[in-house]
């Protein structure tokens, strides 16, 4: 099967403003991977001319999008792959639940590992956790548990089987993935063993290149509100905090049969 996936298999990488930081982290963290398997996805021809100034030996895809949100959909758009892994920019480690950073060789099998393990659970989108602290990490995963596959490290199959499911907003798209896919497929998998090291909407480049950290919690709690009335009752968490609006998914939820 893994020869299967290897022959259908891209790895895009959605960036913005950051080709140095891209050059550093995610993709000195993928070496080992062959190149050809990826793709990273710039915004304007100006980016793209940025990015081929710092960076050599990849191919890039001109979205034309200004949103994060816009991206994931124009890469699930225009992907001729079945196996889709998307991966942020600027992520500096991948590491089991002993601390372990995995190499590109390890990440490649991981990837492999996540399609594998779809296929066989009748599922469509994996992930693995998006934050680095072993203590809230267990060595399993969890398919038919309603859980959050963050952008940073998010996989989907795309066939006949399983079209490609498109977020209506522009930030807040992988919780959105997370609830249609579970929806849909009535499960998605996620390796809650592993998780990745980085820093979320920090540094220069990103979101950040678009909207200030007020504009960008402002059109958060507009989405929170609008996923809220959109999605079946249950499965968004809303708590409001000192920071603002805290979106979590219910594990609990489970799906009814009408």
């Amino acid at each position: 099967m893994s020869s299967i996936i290897n022959l259908n298999l891209r790895i895009y990488i959605p960036s913005l403003n950051r080709p140095q930081a891209l050059l550093k982290k995610t993709l000195t963290l993928l070496d080992g991977i062959d190149k050809d398997l990826i793709t990273i996805v710039v915004s304007n021809e100006d980016q793209l001319k940025l990015y081929e100034e710092h960076i050599k030996g990849y191919s890039f895809l001109v979205s034309n999008t200004t949103s994060i949100g816009e991206k994931r959909n124009f890469i699930k758009l225009v992907a001729k792959e079945e196996y889709i892994l998307m991966i942020d920019d600027d992520i500096t480690k991948i590491i089991d639940s002993d601390s372990i950073a995995l190499s590109g060789e390890r990440i490649y099998s991981l990837i492999l590992k996540g399609f594998e393990t779809c296929i066989d659970s009748q599922v469509s989108m994996w992930g693995i956790c998006g934050y680095s602290n072993t203590f809230y990490m267990k060595d399993k995963y969890t398919v038919y548990d309603l859980k959050f596959i963050g952008g940073c490290f998010m996989g989907f199959i795309q066939n006949e089987k399983f079209p490609p499911i498109y977020s209506p907003y522009s930030l807040l798209e992988d919780y959105y993935f997370s609830c249609r896919h579970f929806l849909r497929d009535g499960g998605i998998l996620k390796f809650c063993g592993i998780g990745c090291q980085t820093r979320f909407a920090k540094g220069n480049g990103g979101i950040q290149s678009h909207f200030s950290q007020e504009e960008r919690l402002a059109m958060e709690y507009k989405i929170i509100d609008q996923m809220t009335c959109e999605l079946p009752d249950g499965m968004l968490r809303v708590h409001d905090t000192v920071r603002g609006k805290n979106l979590r998914l219910n594990y609990r939820y489970k799906i009814t049969e009408v």
